[in-house]
């Protein structure tokens, strides 16, 4: 930094600039006063000169005419001094300065009318007068008294000094002034430096420490030097950084706080400013953005959707809350954008964005489920009833066809049953009440068991049924009722899905170990039909069909898969689907080995 420019400088400047203006304005009226004085001191001088040489006349009672009458005097002479003594206006003695003048100036003086008439009223006569000739001005002080002795003899003496000399006395004594006022504003000069710097250095202290809280160090401290106005702002400013280091540490932890809680929210908070610049966002916030930004439905690559940018409008325009509902692709989030405010003014918006896509699936399966069992159960009632009728109106002909409505009756009777048993099952394991009763026996001769129950119905419906088992001596700990049930479902599902005439299906049932990840893997494959990709997910789910133009009949419940997977992750396994469309399908149940003894 620049000396001018620092504290130093400028309180430097400002004691040097008011020590030049003192000094100039006080060396002006002293040379005033002193030059004053010194004139009328030469004044008197010149009187006391005049009136001893008149003294000395008079003793002697004679006019001073030569060198040797006029020796007593020129004692009182001294070397910038003259004298002349004129009777009847002509001079009769001279005595020079060292300033020479002609005589024809000399009988100009002692003729000047102005003079001769002042005499006539005064005693003595003082003014400032010039011998003026061809060559050169000479402004001398001049004292003109007149005298008269005993002896009636009359005259006047001239007493004269000159101005340079007066002059050259005056510029000494300015001189001096100046040199003294020099002196001084050095020696002042040192002494303010020193003292600025040392009155400036508890406030660089201060900067230093101000630039270290600027930059978040609020640990630094400004020592004390000083007990005056600069060491209570020394204390005023620690006592302000301690402040500041417990606020922002406040703060600090506040923000940590709300980040946290932002981070940990299920639902996605956006922070708009009012020109609908993002400023803030949280994770599920950012993966809504993401979702849509790479969505279908996004054609031109905006950043919001369409629904969120005209709810920004209408809440700025009303400055009222509003909720909507945002859709694309397969996901659903209703959405919350309400105005942030900075005293009466707008400062901010917050959108709430809340993902309810599973609520609205799981919305729609309850609407499905009702849906479907009303229709499973509307199907065998409206056949009992029939079939009923029939018989109580008499519409059977014969025996025959009364057993056969009858046989129709019983099937469906069953059917409800099947229905109503399998829901309270799959209610039940829903709800945790699964118990397993669980014996430890060999693996493949219990699927060789359920394999062969199903060789009459494969047959039928022009099946191979296959086993293809790697470890035929593996001992397995498991629920025998409920995993027979799992392995029924998966097979006759596979069977229905493969067969047809004309074509050569094979369901093949695996076993084998994964000793990388310590499980047991049992496999129901088939080439039949295939699932297509997107139906894989929801497979599982109560009465889903993958063959939307398929019809139940007798075929099932519709809740067969679901009952699947409960019973499977019961044993602490799981399943999982690999398909490809008219190709074959593989239902992969992985159990873990731990159970093994």
């Amino acid at each position: 930094m620049k000396l001018w420019n620092s504290i130093v400088g400028k309180i430097w400047s400002t004691i040097i600039l008011l020590l030049i203006g003192v000094m100039v304005i006080c060396g002006f009226l002293v040379a005033m006063v002193y030059e004053k004085n010194n004139f009328s001191e030469i004044e008197k001088e010149l009187e006391h000169t005049a009136s001893g040489i008149i003294s000395i006349m008079e003793a002697k009672n004679q006019v001073m005419k030569n060198q040797e009458s006029g020796s007593e005097a020129l004692n009182l002479l001294n070397k910038t001094t003259g004298v002349i003594v004129a009777q009847n206006q002509k001079s009769v003695y001279y005595n020079p300065s060292p300033d020479k003048i002609s005589r024809s100036t000399i009988d100009k003086l002692t003729s000047d009318a102005k003079i001769q008439k002042a005499l006539q009223s005064a005693e003595k006569l003082t003014m400032k007068y010039d011998f003026k000739d061809n060559r050169h001005e000479l402004p001398v002080e001049l004292t003109v008294k007149p005298f008269k002795l005993t002896n009636g003899e009359t005259g006047v003496v001239y007493v004269y000094k000159s101005y340079i000399d007066i002059l050259n006395v005056n510029k000494k004594t300015t001189r001096t002034l100046l040199i003294a006022g020099i002196g001084a504003i050095l020696v002042t000069s040192l002494l303010s430096f020193i003292f600025s710097s040392r009155m400036a250095f508890p406030l660089r202290e201060m900067k230093k420490i101000a630039v270290a809280v600027s930059r978040g160090n609020f640990d630094n401290r400004v020592p004390s030097y000083t007990h005056d106005e600069i060491g209570d702002l020394g204390i005023a400013f620690n006592n302000m950084a301690q402040q500041l280091k417990y606020n922002i540490t406040a703060l600090q932890q506040e923000k940590e706080q709300l980040s946290n809680i932002l981070v940990g929210m299920a639902d996605g908070v956006i922070k708009f400013n009012i020109d609908k610049t993002i400023i803030l966002s949280n994770p599920p916030a950012e993966e809504f953005l993401h979702n849509w930004f790479f969505s279908n439905e996004n054609i031109e690559r905006v950043l919001i959707p369409e629904k969120l940018n005209t709810m920004l409008d209408a809440i700025s325009k009303t400055q009222d809350e509003q909720v909507g509902e945002i859709t694309f692709g397969d996901q659903t989030y209703v959405t919350i954008l309400t105005l942030l405010y900075n005293g009466e003014n707008v400062r901010s918006i917050v959108a709430v964005i809340r993902d309810v896509t599973e609520e609205k699936r799981l919305e729609k399966m309850k609407s499905d489920f009702v849906s479907n069992i009303s229709h499973e159960l509307r199907t065998p009632i409206s056949m009992l009833q029939g079939y009923s009728e029939a018989i109580i109106d008499g519409i059977a002909q014969n025996e025959e066809e009364v057993r056969e409505f009858a046989q129709i009756i019983y099937e469906e009777s069953l059917r409800i049953g099947r229905l109503v048993n399998d829901m309270l099952d799959l209610a039940r394991m829903e709800a945790g009440f699964n118990h397993l009763d669980k014996k430890e026996q060999k693996v493949v001769p219990f699927i060789k068991k359920v394999v062969s129950n199903f060789g009459v119905l494969a047959r039928e419906n022009f099946v191979e049924l296959k086993i293809d088992a790697r470890d035929p001596d593996l001992v397995y700990q498991f629920d025998t009722d409920r995993l027979e049930q799992v392995l029924i479902n998966l097979i006759m599902n596979a069977i229905r899905h493969t067969g047809r005439s004309g074509y050569h299906g094979v369901v093949t049932v695996k076993e084998s170990v994964d000793e990388v990840n310590e499980q047991l893997l049992i496999v129901v494959q088939d080439n039949g039909v295939g699932i297509p990709e997107q139906d894989i997910p929801y497979l599982f789910e109560r009465f889903y069909k993958a063959d939307k133009a398929r019809t139940r009949s007798k075929a099932g419940t519709g809740i067969g898969l679901a009952i699947v997977k409960n019973i499977v992750e019961a044993h602490n396994g799981k399943i999982t689907i690999e398909s490809e469309l008219g190709k074959g399908s593989s239902f992969i149940i992985s159990l873990p080995l731990s159970t093994k003894e």
